[in-house]
């Protein structure tokens, strides 16, 4: 009798018991699998696929910015220079012949020999800084000399447009009474010229190549 009563009082403790821990969760958390949650990460543009549509729309779009604009730097410039062979010059005079030789007065306020594409064959400036020519202003104003220079690559044949500095300025020289010298101030010579010639013949091959 004893026996039995102790018996259905441990079995209705274990019932108590069990009810107790099944109302906590334990039994359901040890007899479910457990679902390894994902760690949520940043996304990037780079990561995201059509196959992953949680991450596509939460991923921020990297903005895209503009290519900037580069002004390439010329590879060189030749330069010639007209020295008069007394004191300086008269700067009226040396506009009044750079006028008569076809260069016109433009851009940067000094002369320009009309090229390919609206771009100047060559230009011509004043030895006196800032090398400008103020039109309205020469008066009996007197100037070092002259730069002839030609910029490299520009628009145009560049043994074109050398040529035609060339005589250009050689013409001067009888106009101006002036000597030419090259950008190192020693006196032109037809060595000289050849040379710079053969210079940019190579240059032209190098840009065709390119």
């Amino acid at each position: 009798m004893w026996d039995l009563r102790w018996v259905l009082l441990g079995l209705g403790a274990l019932l108590v018991v069990g009810v107790l821990l099944w109302s906590k969760g334990v039994f359901t958390r040890r007899l479910l699998p457990q679902i390894p949650r994902r760690a949520r990460s940043e996304p990037r543009i780079g990561d995201v696929t059509a196959s992953d549509p949680e991450l596509a729309a939460d991923a921020e779009p990297t903005p895209v910015q503009a290519p900037r604009k580069t002004h390439k730097s010329p590879d060189r410039i030749i330069t010639l220079r007209l020295i008069p062979r007394g004191d300086e010059l008269s700067a009226a005079r040396a506009v009044g012949a750079l006028a008569e030789a076809g260069l016109k007065h433009g851009r940067y306020g000094i002369f320009h020999r009309d090229g390919t594409e609206g771009e100047p064959a060559f230009s011509v400036a004043s030895l006196t800084e800032p090398g400008t020519f103020d039109l309205a202003n020469l008066g009996d104003g007197t100037i070092a000399g002259l730069s002839f220079f030609l910029v490299l690559p520009g628009v145009g044949d560049p043994v074109t447009r050398f040529d035609a500095m060339v005589e250009t300025a050689r013409a001067l020289t009888v106009e101006l009474e002036a000597d030419l010298h090259d950008e190192g101030g020693s006196s032109w010579s037809v060595q000289r010229e050849r040379y710079l010639r053969e210079e940019i013949i190579e240059y032209r091959h190098q840009l065709d190549r390119r």
